[in-house]
């Protein structure tokens, strides 16, 4: 199982890096796998299989059966600010007043959160550069929220997006599925070769989510339907020493 190591490592760095401790995480595999078990045979299966299948003892699963799910996250309102901001046409994302009953910035707080003063959340947008402020008008340096470093806000982003590519990836290999996940890699290059690699996909990977972002906007929203989608993109080279640890 050696193609483990290779996404355990950056997991374990981050979570050593965060202080998590290993009986923290592994009580949290612990629930993976019971969650993985009960997607496959559902939730009637018996304590007993799911044993069998994942090497679990009887006594951690039921316990584990017995313990509340997590409760779900609730999306971030700044970036919730920031999307009907882009979306909706009354508010001009080249400027808009930063008071006022129309179309202003306290009025888009407040229809994403009424208990928290618009001035808190202008505030935030203004010191992480999303947002500049000019005398009483405010304006969108960028099309979307970005959580400050390190922050719990930027790793429940890098959960979702992480999750949610290796949970495509995985359906393709172990349900056969048809999920997009391809990429391109290349050895030897130089540094000013990566540069300009990293600068061109950064460029052309932006206008390709800002076109997914204006086209999944123009659908209707009566449509209501059940499914979600995520699409992105990563750039990855060994410049981080601490990142490119090899197997011996």
């Amino acid at each position: 199982m050696h193609w483990l190591d290779h996404i355990f490592r950056p997991l374990a760095r981050l979570a050593v890096q965060r202080g998590c401790l290993f009986p923290a995480v592994e009580r949290r595999l612990r629930r993976a796998y019971l969650e993985a078990a009960k997607a496959i045979d559902g939730d009637e299966t018996t304590d007993s299989k799911i044993s069998i299948k994942t090497g679990l003892q009887r006594r951690d699963i039921a316990r584990l059966r017995s313990e509340s799910d997590p409760p779900e996250a609730k999306r971030q309102p700044l970036a919730e600010i920031i999307a009907l901001w882009w979306g909706d046409p009354a508010y001009d994302p080249e400027g808009i007043p930063t008071q006022g009953d129309g179309a202003s910035f306290t009025s888009l707080a407040r229809r994403i959160r009424k208990d928290v003063h618009p001035r808190t959340f202008l505030n935030i947008l203004i010191e992480n550069g999303t947002v500049s402020e000019i005398g009483e008008r405010v304006s969108l340096n960028t099309r979307s929220y970005r959580p400050p470093s390190g922050s719990g806000e930027q790793l429940a982003y890098l959960a979702d997006n992480v999750g949610d590519h290796l949970a495509a990836a995985v359906s393709n290999v172990v349900e056969e599925g048809t999920k997009y996940d391809m990429a391109v890699h290349y050895k030897g290059l130089s540094a000013n070769a990566i540069s300009q690699l990293d600068q061109h996909f950064r460029t052309r990977m932006e206008q390709t989510l800002e076109e997914l972002d204006t086209m999944a906007r123009g659908f209707p929203a009566s449509e209501d339907g059940l499914h979600r989608f995520r699409a992105g993109g990563f750039f990855f080279d060994d410049s981080d020493c601490e990142a490119n640890i090899h197997d011996p």
